[in-house]
């Protein structure tokens, strides 16, 4: 359909007009690769009434910017839909001067009714109320993108086996999009060896080991002791585990938490 559309009066209009608002050739590659449909898009029906929109109720450019480079897809939607979801999002609670804005916008925009239900209820099998789950929503606006399999994993192994409470869970939501087997379990098992060791607080909060960087975890918490603990790092990769470092237990104790 592209091919089809006139290089003069559609292409390169378009090209300029997301060239001036992204204002790099790669931003707007990396919006046509997400949807080459903008592209075939009225700008001035369809693109710019949505930032004007977005830019009236104080959303910064680079928020506008991110929108249009990481989710084009939402500036193509309907005019009436996409102040529908606006609205939505701000009576939700966000601040429209937070990039976390944008991020709630992109969730409603991709989610049907039935399926934020059906998000809604996997929440609530684990006995979150709504306020909390809007909670997480607002802390975290992904969490409510995560598969079914993904929350239950992640819920079941940080409440279940390791003995968080879910209040910890809330106040830093983002822990659900971390990876399970490449973030929290291997952290949770240096964490573990590191206050067995008594090379660590026994109250430093397990939030300290998840938030980190990789690169800063890694020197923190694993190149520091790595005299101390050889094969700290084989634990890390998970070569070994707590087990085969002479531990009685595999389960992650005295980490406060969060």
């Amino acid at each position: 359909m592209i091919l089809s559309r006139s290089l003069d009066y559609q292409i390169i209009p378009c090209y300029d007009f997301l060239k001036s608002i992204l204002h790099l050739d790669k931003r707007v590659v990396s919006a046509f690769k997400r949807s080459p449909r903008i592209f075939l898009e009225d700008v001035n029906k369809y693109i710019v009434p949505k930032i004007t929109a977005l830019q009236e109720i104080g959303v910064p450019q680079s928020s506008v910017v991110f929108l249009i480079k990481h989710y084009p897809y939402v500036v193509q939607l309907k005019n009436d839909k996409f102040h529908e979801i606006v609205k939505e999002v701000m009576e939700s609670g966000f601040d429209p001067l937070k990039m976390v804005f944008i991020s709630a916008i992109q969730v409603f925009a991709g989610m049907s009714k039935s399926t934020w239900e059906q998000k809604m209820e996997v929440y609530r099998r684990w006995g979150l109320s709504n306020h909390e789950i809007m909670l997480l929503f607002r802390g975290f606006p992904l969490c409510m993108s995560l598969s079914e399999k993904k929350i239950m994993s992640t819920v079941d192994f940080l409440v279940t086996k390791k003995g968080w409470k879910l209040s910890a869970i809330i106040r830093v939501p983002i822990t659900l999009g971390y990876s399970l087997e490449k973030r929290i379990i291997p952290r949770c098992s240096v964490g573990k060896v590191l206050i067995l060791k008594g090379l660590v607080k026994k109250d430093l909060s397990l939030g300290a080991f998840l938030k980190h960087t990789e690169n800063k975890f890694f020197d923190r918490f694993v190149i520091k002791y790595q005299n101390h603990i050889p094969q700290l790092l084989n634990l890390y990769k998970g070569e070994v585990g707590i087990l085969e470092l002479g531990f009685a237990s595999e389960e992650i104790c005295g980490i406060k938490q969060l």
